[in-house]
């Protein structure tokens, strides 16, 4: 009998399918491997995430069974789920879906008998898993953004989501927080309907176009206001920090509300490794106030990254035309490049572009297709070649 058994937690850099012992012979731990590829990125009803994660496959068995009666060669395949406790929601669908998944191995000459069974994951081993899953903020290996302006009504939320979206069409695996408490947005921007799922008091961020995100929105009912003051404005924040299991990511991107008010404070002492990207617009005196955020984040000893500016022009008749002015960018640069002692680039000039307000009210990020690809426009261009300008000016030596 061959039983492909994950004996112990995935090692750093290792991949589900190392941790498993295989103990069968060929023609089994084949079907086995398989197996653990059909069933790997099923979703858990429960949680949200998929099955593969937190080492919830604990077991798989593939027994090969002989009959005189028929030319197939049949299996049984027994697999064993744990499920993490500390979350409501029905599981019973989840065992009839692997089942079904497992079936699609069999061929005209192999016949599969699923055996699916889902066990409560013990106290101990989730514990183990949960620290090994708990996002670092002074991880260096892991990039944290914060999209900030001292402005509201920039574009700023549609920076960082259309950042993010070109971030995980390009494979980097993003994480998104919301921290515009009263004006939050991203996940009605996203498409995010659904309130968070939690395992052992940690939250699950909401998954959509690739992108893990958090936001008070999916906590507020029928589009509710926040009305909350300081101090509890700082736990939200830092719950959506140190108890939220991002898990993977590649990036963590932080939309900030207008402002060098508590939510500027929190975010620069709880993320003291992050870079600020500003977003102005080409008014100049959007530019002076939008600088002011950045500055503030400069005497917290955070990474002024650079500028963005938005909707700093628009195609009118095959020609660029300029409704808001011009001159923003640069003069952003220039209060930034002073305050801070070295050279603060301007990135680009995002243009004003109706697919961005358009399509975000449908719940997609404009640079995307329906697939989650990247478009072929010149928006989503723009939006790529600032992701890879973020992400040189990150591993620089001046930046790190």
């Amino acid at each position: 009998m061959g039983k492909w058994i994950k004996t112990r937690p995935k090692g750093e850099g290792e991949s589900a399918q190392e941790a498993c012992r295989p103990t069968s012979d060929k023609d089994e731990l084949k079907i086995e491997r398989e197996a653990f590829e059909k069933i790997k990125g099923i979703i858990s009803p429960r949680l949200g995430i998929e099955i593969s994660h937190f080492d919830m496959i604990s077991s798989i068995s593939a027994v090969k069974r002989r009959s005189l009666l028929s030319k197939e060669t049949t299996y049984e395949v027994n697999v064993d789920i744990e499920i993490p406790e500390g979350s409501a929601g029905p599981e019973g669908e989840l065992e009839g879906e692997i089942a079904a998944a497992l079936e699609t191995i069999g061929s005209s000459f192999l016949k599969i008998i699923p055996s699916v069974k889902l066990h409560p994951m013990e106290k101990s081993k989730l514990d183990v898993l949960m620290s090994k899953h708990v996002f670092s903020p002074q991880n260096p290996s892991i990039p944290i953004l914060v999209v900030a302006s001292g402005k509201g009504g920039v574009g700023k939320s549609s920076i960082a989501v259309n950042l993010a979206a070109t971030y995980a069409a390009m494979g980097k695996k993003p994480g998104l927080i919301d921290a515009d408490v009263y004006g939050y947005s991203l996940s009605s921007m996203l498409g995010i309907k659904e309130r968070p799922n939690t395992v052992d008091s940690m939250l699950i961020p909401a998954s959509a176009w690739g992108i893990k995100a958090v936001s008070l929105g999916m906590f507020a009912p029928d589009n509710k206001p926040i009305l909350w003051r300081g101090p509890r404005l700082s736990r939200a924040f830092s719950q959506f920090i140190n108890k939220t299991l991002w898990d993977d990511i590649g990036i963590l991107i932080v939309d900030l509300p207008p402002g060098t008010g508590d939510m500027m404070i929190s975010c620069a002492q709880m993320l003291p490794t992050s870079s600020c990207l500003l977003v102005t617009t080409p008014q100049i005196s959007a530019s002076l106030v939008a600088s002011r955020s950045a500055v503030a984040f400069a005497k917290f000893n955070e990474k002024i990254l650079g500028v963005v500016e938005n909707m700093a022009f628009s195609e009118e008749g095959g020609k660029n035309a300029f409704p808001f002015g011009r001159g923003g960018g640069e003069k952003a640069v220039e209060i930034l490049s002073e305050a801070s002692g070295r050279h603060i680039p301007l990135l680009a000039k995002i243009p004003l572009d109706s697919d961005i307000s358009m399509l975000c009210d449908e719940g997609r990020p404009a640079v995307l297709n329906e697939d989650g690809s990247l478009r072929s426009t010149r928006l989503a261009r723009l939006f790529s070649s600032l992701a890879e300008k973020i992400e040189n000016l990150v591993k620089a030596d001046e930046i790190l």
